[in-house]
């Protein structure tokens, strides 16, 4: 019977302990990124999910029975500036006009806010925004029993 050496018993007792810290550091790092991705994460992106998916085809309906008219929204140096005109292109003088403003991508920071008319059926806001970045707004006019919406995105910078 042969003896094994210190040196050979030292080889596998450091063999050992880097399978052990190898497996250590793996374990470590996805404490990290599990913990990260958890408290980051703000939760739900829509509310009521299963009910606006079965309205879907009924919003769409609603989205053809919308009256024509021609529209441009801007976003310049914290004004918000919707132009309605009718299909004619005589601009749109006596809606009440609302924008809900929604952050996309972080919940917590969305308002409403109405557009005033500066004249020429033009619609106007100051927006005083947290954060820089993506927003989108949700608009909603209204004028003679009529009612128009349109969403649009803009950035803030």
């Amino acid at each position: 019977m042969s003896a094994i050496s210190k040196k050979e018993a030292g080889g596998g007792r450091f063999v050992a302990i880097c399978f052990i810290l190898f497996f250590g550091v793996i374990v470590v790092v996805n404490a990290i990124f599990a913990y990260m991705a958890i408290s980051t994460q703000t939760g739900v992106v829509t509310k009521n999910s299963y009910e606006k998916g079965l309205a879907y085809n009924e919003l769409l309906e609603k989205a053809k029975l919308q009256p024509k008219l021609s529209q441009k929204l801007s976003y310049n140096d914290g004004v918000l500036r919707w132009a309605l005109a009718d299909e004619g292109g005589a601009p749109l003088v006596d809606a009440v006009v609302n924008a809900k403003i929604i952050r996309p991508v972080q919940d917590g920071y969305d308002f409403n806010i109405e557009l005033n008319h500066n004249g020429g059926g033009i619609y106007e806001a100051e927006l005083s925004l947290p954060l820089k970045g993506l927003w989108e707004a949700r608009l909603s006019s209204k004028w003679n029993n009529k009612q128009y919406q349109a969403t649009q995105k803009f950035i803030a910078k």
